[in-house]
């Protein structure tokens, strides 16, 4: 889970995650869009490698 601080664009968005650590979080091109609202909370998925990205996956 993550709440969503920033909207970039349609796509892309700045989120923090329960820890506090603040994330740049995008929604891949294959998934249908969904809106990316300030406040919102929403489920992530981590990139492996790189902890600072996530995987935008829908609203809660």
């Amino acid at each position: 889970m993550a709440t969503i601080r920033r909207v970039l664009s349609a796509r892309t968005c700045h989120a923090v995650l329960p820890n506090g650590k603040e994330i740049f979080g995008t929604i891949q091109k294959h998934l249908p869009d969904f809106p990316l609202q300030e406040d919102a909370r929403v489920r992530v998925r981590m990139h492996v490698c790189d902890f600072s990205y996530g995987e935008m996956l829908g609203g809660v």
